[in-house]
């Protein structure tokens, strides 16, 4: 997969997220399905913040959570979006960011260099790069099923079409 092959599927992976995002009912940030779920506000704050965070693991190559355990933690402290508006705004910039710190890499870096990762040990880039939008589209469902749960008006086509 190319760097432009990858942005292309980044890009309509993104496109209907923002669309999901329009949908979060303001006054629902606070609810969760579970007792151990992350609410609706944390989860809508927790996508764009992985990009975020992303961005700094390919930039330099190096995760700067050492353990599963630490990521786990660090993602149950994960503030609440102030807002619906401020959320899709964070999805925009750290997706952005994101982008930028992949293609920064370069075609030959993209494709034959590795990092290291708690869940596997060390893959390429390339690999990595997947699985941020792989981790992206399961919390994109789990965002789905909130709403479905909430009443909201989704279906398949608010997953995947245009």
């Amino acid at each position: 997969m190319t760097i432009h092959e990858y942005f292309s599927w980044f890009d309509d992976v993104l496109q209907t997220t923002e669309g999901m995002y329009r949908l979060v009912p303001a006054e629902k940030l606070d609810w969760k399905p579970t007792e151990n779920s992350f609410t609706l506000g944390q989860l809508i704050e927790h996508m764009p913040k992985a990009f975020w965070f992303n961005s700094k693991v390919i930039a330099s190559e190096e995760w700067p959570l050492k353990s599963m355990r630490e990521i786990l933690v660090s993602n149950r402290r994960h503030s609440i979006a102030n807002g619906v508006d401020e959320a899709l705004e964070h999805l925009r910039t750290w997706s952005a960011d994101f982008k930028h710190a992949v293609q920064n890499l370069g075609e030959e870096k993209f494709q034959k260099a590795d990092v290291t990762t708690p869940q596997w040990g060390t893959l390429p880039i390339w690999r990595f790069a997947v699985f941020v939008l792989e981790h992206h589209l399961n919390h994109k469902m789990e965002l789905h099923m909130y709403l479905k749960v909430l009443g909201v008006k989704v279906n398949t086509g608010t997953l995947y079409v245009r």
